[in-house]
């Protein structure tokens, strides 16, 4: 299996090993690699195929959304509704250890979702630097099992499944993100992780 060291430190010195990373990611591969909050398996969001086998790998209920991974703030809007309440909150908080659930534009498969989707920018340079189309970044993990922080703690199953391993050193948060779904300007909470749900209502209030 092929592995890739790349920390955020020395991403200058890595560009090749980068631009490997992106054409498997459009040749529909799976990557396993590092982001701010939990070790991730990526491949590209738009490929149904591609995100079937994320599936298969994790052993995750079809019937379960996964969100996506974008490089840069100015992207999301080509894939998802953005209203005034979501703007404060990727404005304040991204990038970083959240996730924003967005009514869906078509482009975005209904595999992920069938209305909205998860939408994503990991604070981790390495993840937004591969992301050259939207990625999955769903946990690295059978469904079920724990989520893992570093490359150390993911299932031997696991590696042996994907097709390129991206090793970026332990993740900062090492907890998963926070999941808010916002839609009509109204917010609610999925998930509490990194960041305090309090903190995000405080955030839309200003």
């Amino acid at each position: 299996m092929k592995t890739f060291e790349i920390s955020e430190s020395n991403l200058k010195n890595c560009e090749k090993e980068i631009e490997t990373a992106k054409k498997m990611i459009l040749g529909g591969k799976i990557i396993l690699c590092g982001t701010d909050t939990l070790y991730g398996l990526s491949t590209n969001a738009l490929d149904k195929n591609a995100i079937e086998k994320i599936y298969s790998i994790k052993e995750r209920d079809p019937n379960k959304p996964i969100s996506i991974s974008l490089g840069e703030k100015k992207q999301i809007e080509n894939y998802v509704y953005v209203d005034e309440t979501a703007k404060k909150i990727i404005e304040k908080f991204m990038p970083g250890p959240i996730t924003v659930i967005l009514k869906k534009k078509d482009i975005i498969p209904d595999i992920l979702g069938k209305d909205d989707v998860g939408v994503r920018i990991p604070d981790n340079d390495v993840i937004r630097k591969i992301a050259v189309v939207p990625l999955t970044t769903t946990s690295a993990n059978i469904s079920g099992k724990t989520a893992p922080t570093s490359l150390e703690e993911v299932d031997q199953i696991i590696k042996e499944k994907v097709d390129l391993i991206v090793d970026t050193g332990p993740c900062k948060y090492k907890v998963q993100s926070t999941i808010v779904k916002v839609i009509d300007g109204k917010i609610e909470l999925i998930r509490e992780g990194k960041i305090p749900f309090e903190e995000i209502l405080k955030a839309v209030n200003e």
